[in-house]
């Protein structure tokens, strides 16, 4: 029987020990996931024979893969973060408090965490446990705005397995629509923005496992915003000159969210780190992008993404 590309389901569970799979089920699949693409990494080693040219059985040796795929950000609105965010935020090495999403500079354990997230493709399933991963969030003008995932993590066995059926979110769409954008406590008119969690991710190397690898591991982070706002006069806005002088200033995003609800990102010490000029349709626009600094003294504040509930 031939397998159709679409017939494929995304599901994802937080790890209670870190690299030890869990088992997925229709209960971790309430995700509405597009464009999944899993892949295996798994190194065969090449054993050249003798006596010709002829190569000899090779043998698999270390097993990685990763899985990307896009996710909208969808909301309730009610002090409950959507699952989306509470499974895999923290596999991505940021952590909730209260509704307060910020990065941690630590290994996965207590807080940081590590999952096993698969794909059930019309009858097979593919999956990596140990998974973490890195994230960037797309806010397009006027339209939904949504985030696009890289996990890597440790290859486990492909099984036949039939499609899970799902359990969808009815949250509403947030869209990039009566958002209020300000850096330096200037008002920004921009087209679209990206946010980009900038994690860097290794396996973890290790005798011990079938794989040859414990889990995956993030070992740094270089979080950035880019936006394309409406060009100004400097007496208004002056990112060049921001540019050069190395200044720092609060950036931000409200997304207006259901009923008075918002989901505010933040970069209390972002820098410009580039400012080219731009033309989007004979309108001069400014594309900028800035790095997110630490915040003063404080350690893993350089970036937030708060779920404000309604009132």
């Amino acid at each position: 029987m031939p397998q159709l590309r679409k017939l494929r389901t995304l599901a994802a569970q937080t790890e209670t020990t870190v690299g030890t799979a869990e088992t997925l089920a229709a209960d971790d699949g309430v995700f509405n996931a597009y464009n999944l693409d899993i892949q295996g990494d798994i190194q065969v080693e090449e054993r050249e024979g003798q006596g010709g040219f002829d190569m000899l059985p090779g043998v698999a040796g270390r097993r990685g893969g990763s899985l990307s795929f896009t996710t909208d950000i969808e909301w309730d609105g009610t002090a409950t973060v959507p699952v989306w965010a509470s499974t895999l935020f923290p596999s991505c090495g940021w952590v909730n408090s209260s509704g307060t999403f910020t990065p941690r500079s630590e290994a996965p354990g207590t807080n940081v965490k590590t999952c096993t997230i698969g794909v059930f493709e019309d009858g097979v399933f593919k999956k990596l446990a140990g998974a973490v991963g890195t994230f960037q969030i797309f806010l397009p003008s006027g339209r939904k705005c949504y985030i696009n995932w890289n996990f890597q993590g440790v290859w486990q066995a492909v099984t036949d397995s039939a499609i899970i059926e799902p359990t969808y979110p009815t949250d509403t769409i947030v869209r990039f629509a009566s958002a209020t954008t300000t850096y330096d406590s200037v008002a920004l008119c921009v087209e679209q923005m990206t946010i980009d969690a900038g994690n860097n991710i290794i396996l973890r190397e290790c005798a011990s496992t079938d794989g040859g690898y414990i889990s995956g591991l993030i070992t740094s982070r270089y979080p950035t915003i880019e936006a394309n706002p409406e060009a100004t006069l400097v007496a208004t806005d002056d990112p060049y000159g921001d540019w050069l002088a190395g200044n720092e200033a609060a950036l931000s995003v409200v997304l207006d969210g259901p009923s008075d609800s918002d989901i505010t990102i933040s970069a209390p010490k972002a820098q410009i780190f580039n400012a080219q000029e731009g033309d989007r349709d004979g309108l001069m626009v400014d594309n900028l992008t800035w790095q997110c600094n630490k915040n003063n003294t404080t350690h893993d504040q350089c970036l937030s993404i708060v779920f404000n509930e309604a009132t």
